[in-house]
């Protein structure tokens, strides 16, 4: 009989993280690191378990496990280089150290998000985790993208009870985030199936994001599900994860996305396995899982920055709120009315200064909420942390934008309104206030003033004229689209089958741009937050008369795009939105006319018409489409004369598979080559020769085809678009070129059609 208290004595608190992402992930940030960087890294943060927990695919414990064999095989070929060899003796090292689970982070019909976490094994276990993913509802051919979308998925419920039956562990990922599951429950028909989004029997965690922030209430926070509330009898075991989309936090990353072991979870077990976790998660014994208040260092960090750039138009530092908590009130309206902003409490405005921080927290809180409730109207939202800044408590106050402006500050009898102006907060002017009021768009001439329009965000108009889609709602087996016509703000709803003129074509457009709207970005010329997408004189769903118009984007802060306006009249625009239909000549060279039916790689309204190589340099012809929809041609302007902006426009972002082959000739002997994978971004350092390669694999064909036929490149091979091109096709795949701006020619072979942007797809529709 196993004695508990001798097996208890054996126990000890192991540190994990279960929601790393990896570059196998379409949205991983630093797409340079390889899995080694990952595994150091975890190190380095004291972590004993982690999970590659990548968006709907395995594929980044697979290329793990790939590195890994390849560098054995050579071993046992006695073939390994020195620095091969430190790689591999170095993964050996840390999989003895640290125990990486293979998992995915699942994307659930309505779009809540879910943790599969599944015992280690290797390759063995790779097809069996891909089986899953299959049952949830992913295709095989989209097990590689990494893609955090993915349509026709199986609902929460069932995802908990497939990911449970196949032995893993089910987890509901940063549920009081947006893609959380708390997120969907709140919209769901009955308490019932709210109640079950947290509490269903296949699920074994609850994953939050802040976990110990304190503005966390009622289904939002940890502590709601600790078995004492009605309907939530089953205490549910809370854990965080970093849900790290880059090795470590950095401070120009303006997602402030967090690194691997940023927010750890700590667990009491006799080893650091996944059977070990397993039981302790089906057991109740809840004491042996604990959440450090971790991310200490990047808090620390952000009150360091904050410290160093002083105050600014969205950020205030003040000694204490005790003092003077009507000054207070009145940063506070000023953030509201003013995109939203922090304030830091316990700092002084001279970073020379040192630091004092705050005596007394709690009072300098309870005096400045006193305030902020008496004075301000209407409320903002806002959330706080304490942060122990060198020994020295700092407050740290998140303002959001206000959903209704203005926010006023009541003082003796009159009702006043702040901004923030050059890092002061002072009062408001008629113009300030006439920016934040969202009025109704009447109908206007052309040539209006837009002093009053509809105001898109902080100092950004909306267009005056156009449509925007804001809705799609399914009836039967039609869909019928909200349409906002943007010179009266009117609403209306229609289908596809139904809708005229400018409304049919926003429809069309929203059609074939919506599954991938990601890909967009590629096609935008931008600045700052504001895109122009296109600019066209001629449309085929409606007669506009030869008049110029432009379908314009609007993206978040973070990168996503938000709002799309389509058939603006170009001149219907406000003042913001005019740097996207200017630019510099490239090279300050003379236009002419573009030859009609040129193929034109367009990005807004600049484009590529090729580059080509003259001697020593390049030749770049270029485009650009006016305001009035007339296309210009920059012939022959020598590269190294480009501006930034035309110079961006030529490079293009690579596939995400296939490969290239890279020549080296090293001591006058017979040229090898090298592989550059599309899939992890890496040059290898192995060597090759053709009769190195098996026939038939990727690489005896790309080298083969690069030594007999594309090396030199005959141009009239290419099927070129500007400066990007396919030299063949296949049904999975092809094999594409781009042309850099120094002229030289990259050929990437064996590129899959589910790995190419927007950009690259083009080619094969023209």
């Amino acid at each position: 009989m196993v004695d508990a208290d001798a097996l208890l004595k054996t126990m000890r608190w192991y540190r994990m993280d279960l929601h790393i992402h990896t570059p196998a992930s379409e949205d991983y940030v630093q797409k340079e690191i390889s899995y080694l960087d990952i595994l150091k890294e975890a190190e380095r943060r004291g972590l004993d378990i982690i999970a590659f927990s990548d968006h709907n695919t395995i594929a980044g414990y697979e290329a793990l496990h790939d590195e890994i064999e390849f560098l054995e095989r050579l071993e046992q070929r006695n073939r390994l280089q020195e620095h091969e060899r430190e790689e591999l003796t170095e993964y050996r090292r840390l999989l003895q150290k640290i125990t990486v689970l293979p998992g995915f982070e699942f994307t659930c019909r309505f779009g809540s998000h879910t943790l599969g976490i599944f015992p280690p094994g290797g390759q063995a276990s790779i097809p069996r985790i891909k089986a899953v993913l299959h049952q949830l509802g992913v295709p095989y051919e989209k097990m590689t993208l990494g893609s955090p979308g993915m349509p026709g998925t199986q609902a929460f419920l069932e995802a908990y009870k497939i990911i449970h039956e196949a032995g893993g562990i089910a987890i509901a990922a940063h549920i009081n985030a947006p893609t959380g599951v708390l997120a969907i429950a709140n919209n769901l028909p009955t308490g019932a199936l709210r109640i079950s989004a947290t509490q269903n029997a296949s699920l074994q965690a609850l994953e939050f994001s802040a976990f110990h922030s304190p503005q966390l209430q009622g289904f939002s926070s940890p502590h709601w599900y600790d078995g004492t509330n009605l309907g939530y009898e089953r205490r549910m075991f809370c854990l965080q994860g970093s849900d790290a989309h880059r090795l470590t936090q950095g401070q120009d990353d303006p997602m402030h996305r967090w690194g691997i072991g940023d927010r750890p979870t700590e667990v009491m077990l006799p080893e650091a396995s996944f059977d070990a976790l397993l039981k302790l998660l089906a057991s109740n014994d809840f004491d042996r899982l604990r959440v450090p208040f971790v991310s200490d260092v990047a808090r620390y960090n952000r009150v360091a920055d904050a410290r160093a750039a002083g105050p600014s138009d969205r950020q205030i530092l003040s000694l204490a709120c005790i003092d003077d908590p009507d000054q207070m009130s009145r940063h506070m309206a000023a953030l509201a009315n003013c995109g939203g902003g922090t304030i830091f409490l316990g700092l002084d405005p001279d970073p020379k200064l040192p630091v004092t921080g705050l005596t007394d927290a709690p009072s300098n809180m309870r005096a400045f909420q006193s305030a902020v409730s008496e004075l301000v109207s209407p409320q903002p939202e806002w959330s706080v942390d304490i942060v122990n800044y060198d020994g020295h408590e700092i407050v740290q106050i998140e303002v959001r934008d206000a959903g209704r402006k203005p926010c006023y500050v009541r003082e003796e009898e009159e009702r006043l309104i702040y901004v923030r102006r050059g890092g002061e907060t002072v009062l408001a002017t008629h113009g300030d206030i006439i920016d934040m009021l969202h009025v109704d768009g009447d109908d206007a001439p052309p040539g209006a003033r837009l002093d009053s329009a509809p105001m898109l965000a902080p100092g950004i108009e909306l267009p005056k004229s156009g449509v925007e889609i804001v809705g799609v709602s399914l009836r039967g087996d039609t869909e019928y689209f909200r349409v906002v016509d943007l010179r009266t703000s009117r609403e209306s709803q229609v289908s596809e089958y139904t809708a005229t003129s400018v409304w049919l074509y926003a429809i069309k457009m929203f059609q074939e741009v919506r599954p991938r709207l990601r890909h967009l970005h590629h096609q935008v010329r931008w600045h700052g937050q504001l895109g122009l997408w296109r600019i066209y004189r001629e449309n085929e769903y409606y007669d506009q008369r030869n008049r110029a118009k432009c379908d314009l984007v609007y993206r978040s802060e973070d990168g996503r795009i938000e709002r799309i306006f389509f058939a603006v009249a170009v001149g219907w625009i406000g003042q913001a939105w005019e740097p996207l239909f200017d630019v510099d000549p490239p090279g300050k060279a003379a236009p002419g006319r573009l030859v009609a039916d040129s193929k034109v790689r367009w990005r807004g309204n600049m484009g590529i018409v090729s580059v080509v190589r003259s001697g020593d340099t390049s030749l770049c012809n270029l485009a650009f489409r006016n305001r009035q929809g007339r296309d210009l041609l920059y012939a022959d302007v020598p590269a190294d004369q480009l501006q930034p902006e035309w110079r961006e426009l030529i490079t293009v972002e690579l596939p995400r598979s296939g490969l290239e082959v890279v020549e080296v000739q090293e001591n006058g002997s017979d040229p090898m080559f090298k592989f550059h994978n599309l899939g992890n971004r890496h040059v290898e350092s192995r060597l090759w020769s053709l009769d190195m390669l098996k026939e038939g694999s990727l690489r005896h064909y790309a080298l083969r085809m690069h030594v007999e036929q594309d090396h030199p490149l005959d141009d009239s091979q290419v099927n070129w678009v500007g400066n990007i091109g396919y030299l063949r096709r296949s049904y999975t795949a092809a094999d594409l070129i781009y042309r850099d701006p120094d002229g030289a020619d990259h050929i990437y072979y064996g590129a899959r059609w589910d790995d190419l942007n927007s950009e690259w797809l083009r080619l094969f529709n023209m």
